[in-house]
This record gives structure tokens, sequence and C-alpha cells, in this order.
């Protein structure tokens, strides 16, 4: 490789009990990039130099059978270092889990500490929260671990809508398969947008989406919230192409339309009209980005009559909308 072409070494954490794919995604990430950007002007090229790390002494970690020959955590030689989710079956079980791996907390307060550039996705924003590397700071993890998050960890600004959250020298996005848009973030980082959105597209992923929200199941949402908001969200979430009627959703939960907006204004902080106002632009944006579907098609997906009644409570949702909130969906404007 010629000298003048910046190498950029990366560390991917293997542990025991990460998640397999989070550890093997990553590295064929980079090996896309490493081929799109050969094909780039000599001055545009970057080479990714990605491997497989430990915290522990064994030189192969063996994870359900897959055996990573792994390389010693040597926090000074990394300019960056991915952190794979941690395997579980339901948020509870990572309490016990985080307990057992003191190794890899010890190792990431080291490198920490060097300002190195540092990444987690899912649950293993957890195992960064747990080292103490997220007080003060924005981050996000998987929304289905949003409320086991907040509750164990209350120092950390936590946005579990965002899919990626960038705050100082670590990065954290949301659910499992978000380490591809953690690979492509790091790709961008260091090599440039232009080499994100090409290797994007040769792994057929939408380059460009930045919310949680189009995937959350209300059904799953861990929440301490009352019942009957829960299950007037998950009603709602179902019928983002229909119109409805608030004694329709009283009646299906069992109140009254009075306690019913009542409750989930104290819950929500917004209307039940308001939160299905936001699923929708937030529905519509994600199908502006991400297919080629037309803006009649668009429209009646999202649960209105026509164009322009949907262009009108567009616009006045992203204007009435406080820019803080708005950035929180991807909305800009």
């Amino acid at each position: 490789m010629a000298k003048h072409i910046p190498s950029v070494r990366i560390g991917v954490l293997v542990f025991p009990g990460c998640l397999k794919s989070g550890a093997m995604a990553p590295i064929d990430v980079f090996k896309v990039a490493n081929t799109v950007a050969q094909l780039r002007p000599a001055k545009q090229r970057v080479h990714f130099e990605a491997f497989w790390i430990s915290a522990r002494k064994a030189r192969v970690t063996n994870i359900d059978g897959v055996q990573f020959p792994t390389s010693r955590f040597d926090e000074a030689t990394l300019q960056a270092l991915v952190v794979p989710p941690i395997d579980h079956d339901a948020p509870p079980q990572l309490t016990g889990l985080l307990e057992q791996l003191t190794p890899e907390r010890r190792a990431l307060q080291a490198y920490a500490a060097t300002g190195g550039l540092m990444t987690a996705s899912c649950s293993s924003t957890c195992l960064l929260a747990h080292a103490g590397l997220l007080g003060g700071r924005r981050a996000t993890t998987s929304w289905w671990l949003g409320a086991y998050f907040r509750q164990r960890f209350p120092e950390v600004e936590l946005d579990a809508e965002q899919l990626i959250v960038h705050d100082r020298n670590i990065v954290s996005s949301g659910g499992v398969t978000s380490y591809f848009d953690l690979a492509l973030w790091l790709v961008g980082h260091y090599g440039g947008d232009p080499l994100r959105q090409a290797v994007a597209k040769i792994l057929v992923m939408d380059a460009s989406r930045r919310s949680q929200a189009p995937y959350i199941t209300s059904a799953l949402i861990q929440s301490d919230g009352h019942a009957i908001i829960e299950r007037a969200r998950r009603w709602l979430n179902q019928r983002l192409d229909q119109p409805w009627a608030m004694a329709e959703l009283a009646a299906y939960c069992n109140t009254s339309p009075r306690t019913l907006l009542r409750r989930f204004q104290d819950a929500i902080g917004m209307s039940p009209v308001r939160y299905t106002q936001q699923l929708r632009v937030e529905r519509a944006k994600a199908l502006l980005e991400s297919t080629q579907l037309s803006l009649e098609d668009i429209t009646q997906r999202c649960g209105y009559a026509d164009v322009s009644t949907f262009s009108k409570v567009f616009k006045q949702w992203v204007q009435s909308t406080p820019r803080d909130h708005r950035l929180r969906f991807g909305l800009r404007r």
C-alpha cells in the first residue's frame, strides 16, 4: 500500500457473550470500503485496518462455537474502537451479564482516557454506561431497552428514538443491526461522505436513516406508563394509514375520550392526534428517503385523503415543532 494513503486502525472488541454478527459485520463493511476506496483518486483514498481485539489473555475467543483470533488490546495503537452488542434475551438479564465483563470495563476505561473514538451499538451502550463513560452525555440504545437503560443509568441523557448519537468521542447507535450504520458512520468520518454513500449502495442499505421511530413496535416497549396509554399507542401505530375518531380510540381503551386525552397528555406530552401526526410525518420522511413511491402513494400510506392536505399538515408540523424535537426525528428545517 502506498505510503501517502492514510491507514485507519480500528479494533473490534470481542468478549464472552458478545453478539457474533456484531463482531463480524463491521469487519466486512470496512473490507467493502477498502475495495471502493481503491477506485477513487489517490488523494481521496483511505485504508481501513480492522481487526478483532480482546481484553483477556486468550488469543482466540470462542463464542458459541465460532473462533475469533484476537490481538492484544493496546489502546495506544487504535484510532477507533467498536464495541459489539451483548447477546441477551431480556433487558433484566443484562445486569448480570455486565457484572461478568470486568476486563472489558477496565479496558474501555483505559481506552477512553486516550480520547480515542469509541462506538457502541444496541446493548453495548449499557456496557459503556456501566464503565462510567457516559455520565452527563447523550447516547442512544435499542428502543426496546429504553426503560431499562433510564432506570439503570439515570445520569445518561438517553434519546432512544435516535438511530445514531455522537457526543464528543463516543458514538452510540440503536437496534441490533445498527452496527452496520455505525460502521458506515466510521467510513464517512475517516473517508468522507461520498465513500460512505457508495459503500451503503453496494450493501443495499439506506444511508440516510436517522431515527428508530419507524421500527418501533409499541407492544414490545418496556414502559412504566399506564396500560391504557400503551393500548392506545399500539392501536394508533397499527392504523397510521387509516382515519380514526377519538371516540373510537377511547372505546377500544375502555375509557372516556376526556379521560383518555388527559392521561395521554400526561404520559406522552401531546394529544393522540398530535402523536399520530408525528408518526405519520416520520413515516412519510422515511418513505421519501428510501423508496421511489409517488407522493400520492406516500400520502395514502400515511392516512391522508389527498396530497394538498398532507403537505399542509407536514409543513405545519415542522414549523410548529421545537427545533430540538424536530432533530430527534431527523427534520432539520
